[in-house]
């Protein structure tokens, strides 16, 4: 693959807004201007993190920010990949955000409403969801209402020229070897009912193995699909040191076919207090390119801080509107040095 994709992950408001707590608003033109800032800086590419229960919470509201975003994204000569993005299972479990009330809802009766976290609950159900166990509300089949939600999405921005891709599940998480295997069919179910509706490239993501499971690439590669025509591979990398990179070009090397290899997230690290440098960012960049990449993305643009890890914010708000950071300064400079 000759394109790069060289980017951000990029959060918004309306397709990022948590079902079950309330979404701070974002400033004044937030996503135009942030699409200026990405073009000036010569980025091709931006991985949007999009929610299946913001989604859920407000179709009308998501859909109008998705197709701000196309806007913006086609105007600026920008491309996008859409993620289907979870991030700890699901807000109905406590800070984490992805999977919607209609599913989550249906499999555990009670929100957690202290503000902490699940975690004996998100491991049963990814077992459960590996199995197919989980149904929605509707007594609809778990994987078949994700891929209805996602298969609007797709409709919605399959044919804006600004759209590169869709990514069908962000991390999805295993806590036993058996499942690795498991997410390959599920892979494979929504890369074929996908391929009925865009011939766009579809990536699938690196797994992440929970309580201390065996992983190795072997394994990995059973959870790829068998399909693999325009497919890409996201790995995710904190940071992407040289064994972390030799393992994700091992995963693409025994796959059955050549799979280009994108690094849809990287930073330096996401434990508490962890930063990042221009002489980090610098190193990363030029091992991704020596790895022959296709692309990358930072992780994250977003005008929400992150309290615990300021290697995560790219961004500072003044006067109400968005304006890069420090970080996101390192990240340009590195990227013009290393001639990219």
């Amino acid at each position: 693959m000759s394109t790069k994709l060289i980017g951000v992950n990029f959060h918004s408001y309306g397709s990022a807004a948590y079902q079950n707590r309330i979404t701070p608003l974002p400033p004044e033109n937030y996503i135009e201007d942030s699409f200026k800032i990405f073009a000036d800086n010569r980025l091709t590419c931006i991985r949007v993190t999009v929610y299946w229960e913001s989604w859920e919470l407000d179709k009308n509201q998501c859909r109008e920010d998705l197709n701000l975003i196309a806007d913006s994204a086609d105007k600026y000569g920008i491309m996008c990949i859409y993620d289907n993005h979870q991030w700890e299972c699901s807000s109905w479990l406590g800070y984490g955000i992805g999977m919607p009330n209609s599913i989550m809802s249906g499999y555990c009766t009670k929100k957690t409403n202290t503000g902490k976290h699940n975690y004996a609950l998100q491991q049963d159900f990814w077992n459960r969801w590996w199995n197919r166990q989980l149904k929605s509300t509707n007594d609809v089949d778990g994987w078949d209402a994700q891929l209805v939600y996602f298969r609007d999405i797709v409709n919605l921005l399959d044919n804006r020229k600004s759209t590169f891709g869709f990514e069908i599940l962000n991390e999805p998480e295993v806590y036993k070897v058996s499942d690795y295997a498991k997410v390959g069919k599920y892979h494979d179910y929504m890369v074929r009912e996908l391929r009925k509706i865009t011939s766009k490239p579809l990536l699938f993501c690196w797994v992440l193995p929970r309580k201390g499971i065996i992983d190795n690439s072997v394994f990995q590669v059973l959870a790829s699909p068998t399909i693999l025509d325009n497919v890409i591979y996201d790995a995710h990398s904190y940071p992407p040191s040289l064994l972390r990179m030799l393992y994700f070009k091992a995963i693409t090397f025994f796959m059955t076919k050549d799979v280009p290899l994108y690094i849809g997230e990287f930073s330096s690290g996401f434990t508490d207090d962890v930063n990042l440098t221009h002489n980090q960012i610098s190193k990363y960049i030029n091992r991704l390119k020596k790895f022959g990449s296709c692309g990358w993305a930072l992780w994250r643009w977003s005008y929400i801080q992150d309290r615990n890890i300021p290697a995560f914010n790219l961004t500072r708000i003044i006067d109400n509107r968005i304006h890069p950071g420090p970080l996101f300064t390192h990240f340009i400079n590195a990227l013009r040095t290393a001639k990219l």
